[in-house]
C-alpha cells in the first residue's frame, strides 16, 4: 500500500461523515465531468436560493503524459489560475508544480511553486507561495510508514503574520477491519481520534471525537456516523453528533453517468426553531 499525504491520513473514516452530504440551509448543487484524448473538463456550481447567490469554479486539465499536466481553472468572483505539474523529475519518486492566479477586478494575485517527493514508505510536500504584496507563505508535511503504522507532521509559516499557520500531527493504523486515526491540530490546541470500522462489504461505521481548548475554554464533540450501499446503485449515509445535529443522505445513480443525491440536517436541539438544512445535487460524469 502506498503512502498517502499527510492531508489523505484518515480519509476513510472522514469520508463517512464528509462525503455524499450537500446541503445549506438552501442549496443546489451542479457538478459535470467529461474526458477525451488526455484532456478533461469539469465544474462545480453551487446556487444559495436565500441570497441567490451562485458560487462554483470550472477547471480544465490537459495531460501531455511525456511533457506533465497543464491546468486552467475559472471561478464565479473572477479570480483564473494557471498551473503546470510534472512528475519523474529530477528523479523519478519526484514532482514539480506551479501556480499563477489572478483576479482583474480586485488585482489580487498570488505565484506558488512546489516540491512532491513519494517514495516506498516516505511521502513528502512541501510549497512555497507569495501574494503581489511580497507576503511568503511556506507550507511543508511529511508521512512516513512503519510497519502497518503511518505517522506524519505538517507544518506551516507566513511572514505577513511571522506566525506558524499549520503545525499538525497525525497517525493511523490499521488492524484488521479497524482503522485508528489520531490527530493534533495546531499543536497543542486540537485533539482528535476517529475509528473506522469496516462491518462487511457494503456497510461502513465510524466514530469520531475531537476536544478543542480555546483560550481558557475547553469543548468536546462525539459523533458517529455510517454509509451503507444498499445496491449497485443506491447508497445511503447518516451520522449524529453531541451537538444533536442529525444529518441523512441518500445518493442513487440514475445511469452510469449521472448521480442525484438528496441530503437534509436536523438540529434536534429545537425541532421548532428551524434553521434546518436541505440540499440537493445533481453530478454528470461523461
Amino acid at each position: 500500500m502506498s503512502v498517502p499525504s499527510f492531508a489523505d491520513l484518515g480519509k476513510s473514516a472522514r469520508d463517512v461523515f464528509t462525503t455524499g452530504y450537500h446541503y445549506g440551509k438552501s442549496l443546489m448543487k451542479l457538478t459535470g465531468k467529461a474526458g477525451s484524448g488526455g484532456v478533461q473538463v469539469d465544474s462545480d456550481l453551487r446556487l444559495y436560493f436565500d441570497d441567490s447567490k451562485l458560487t462554483g469554479a470550472a477547471h480544465v486539465e490537459y495531460n501531455t503524459n511525456e511533457y506533465g499536466i497543464f491546468r486552467q481553472q475559472w471561478t464565479t468572483d473572477g479570480t483564473m489560475m494557471l498551473g503546470y505539474t510534472v512528475n519523474g523529475f529530477p528523479i523519478s519518486s519526484m514532482g514539480l508544480l506551479s501556480e499563477l492566479s489572478y483576479n482583474p477586478a480586485t488585482v489580487a494575485g498570488a505565484i506558488k511553486c512546489g516540491l512532491k517527493c513519494n517514495q516506498e514508505n516516505v511521502n513528502a510536500v512541501c510549497s512555497i507561495s507569495s501574494d503581489f504584496n511580497s507576503n511568503i507563505n511556506v507550507l511543508g508535511s511529511i508521512v512516513t510508514a512503519i510497519k502497518g503504522l503511518m505517522i506524519g507532521y505538517q507544518g506551516g509559516y507566513s511572514t505577513e503574520t511571522n506566525r506558524m499557520t499549520k503545525n499538525d500531527i497525525g497517525m493511523t493504523y490499521l488492524y484488521r477491519d479497524v482503522g485508528f486515526h489520531f490527530r493534533c491540530v495546531s499543536i497543542p490546541n486540537e485533539y482528535g481520534l476517529s475509528l473506522l470500522y469496516k462491518v462487511n462489504s457494503d456497510w461502513d461505521a465510524a466514530i469520531n471525537g475531537i476536544l478543542a481548548r480555546t483560550g481558557g475554554m475547553q469543548k468536546w464533540t462525539l459523533g458517529t456516523g455510517a454509509k451503507c450501499q444498499i445496491d449497485d446503485r443506491s447508497t445511503f449515509r447518516c451520522k449524529f453528533n453531541t451537538d444533536l445535529q442529525l444529518g441523512m443522505s441518500m445518493q442513487h445513480r440514475l445511469d452510469p453517468h449521472v448521480l442525484l443525491t438528496l441530503s437534509f440536517n436536523v438540529d434536534c436541539s429545537n425541532i421548532t426553531r428551524g434553521g434546518h438544512k436541505v440540499g440537493l445535487a445533481l453530478e454528470v460524469e461523461g
